[in-house]
């Protein structure tokens, strides 16, 4: 008899309003860099689950005019905000990692251009978690720069004995935990993943910019059930905010 699928587990959090500050900053490539956290506000026991690979916080930058982080009060006015993949969690050192794509078009990426320890930013969350599965036949992973975070994290925290396919999305290529498939865009993306091979007991999960997601996500469940595709869009063309995470049906 097959074993129920017990699908995506979702915990909810106690959200929790932090005023964080830089305390080192790596490169990873020339368009993306990892800036480490911490503070006295960043509690040892910070929500960090394994195979929490999308959980996420809201950052508030500084105010361009004062220089200050201004947190939102409850239930009050909300500055421009975005969402961040948390990377990674060291309860040790207390430090959150957090992934950026460096670009001028948005209020995070441009702090993170010029960040330096000692920097602070507002981080709010995160306000639950999605527990992926970790018992599947074989994974599919598909993502563009804006869903490497997650990515990567599934690719660390997945058996390493599980098969795992994995296609990347970008001008840029990186160097990953295992072998991955890139594509310089995602015109043949539909394409490329017809001709991989998908069982019954398959996971599939995709993140990038939200129309072709959503093309991904129709050819997915052609062929696999509903609860095995995990696709979103993290960022809309055309927009220059971020588009509010788009969950699944």
């Amino acid at each position: 008899m097959a074993k129920l699928f017990q699908g995506i587990r979702r915990e909810p959090r106690t959200p929790r309003r932090r005023v964080l500050r830089v305390s080192r900053v790596e490169e990873l490539s020339p368009t993306m860099r990892r800036i480490w956290l911490g503070g006295d506000d960043l509690e040892a026991d910070f929500p960090f689950s394994e195979l929490g690979a999308t959980d996420h916080v809201k950052l508030v930058p500084p105010d361009p005019g004062t220089g200050r982080v201004e947190l939102p009060p409850p239930g009050g006015p909300r500055p421009d905000m975005r969402d961040y993949t948390i990377r990674r969690f060291d309860a040790a050192a207390k430090e959150l990692a957090l992934d950026f794509v460096l670009h001028e078009h948005g209020p995070a990426g441009r702090w993170a251009i010029t960040a330096a320890p000692g920097a602070e930013i507002g981080v709010l969350g995160p306000r639950g978690s999605q527990i992926y599965p970790a018992d599947c036949s074989d994974y599919l992973l598909v993502a563009d720069e804006t869903g490497l975070p997650a990515l990567e994290r599934f690719l660390e925290e997945l058996p390493a004995a599980v098969p795992t396919q994995v296609i990347t999305l970008g001008a840029a290529q990186r160097t990953l935990h295992r072998e991955a498939t890139w594509l310089p865009d995602a015109s043949t993306l539909v394409a490329t993943v017809a001709g991989l091979p998908l069982g019954p007991e398959s996971f599939a999960w995709g993140a990038g910019e939200t129309g072709e997601m959503r093309e991904l996500r129709t050819h997915l469940r052609t062929r696999l059930p509903a609860e095995r595709v995990s696709v979103r869009g993290y960022w809309k063309q055309g927009h220059a905010g971020s588009a509010p995470r788009e969950e699944e049906d």
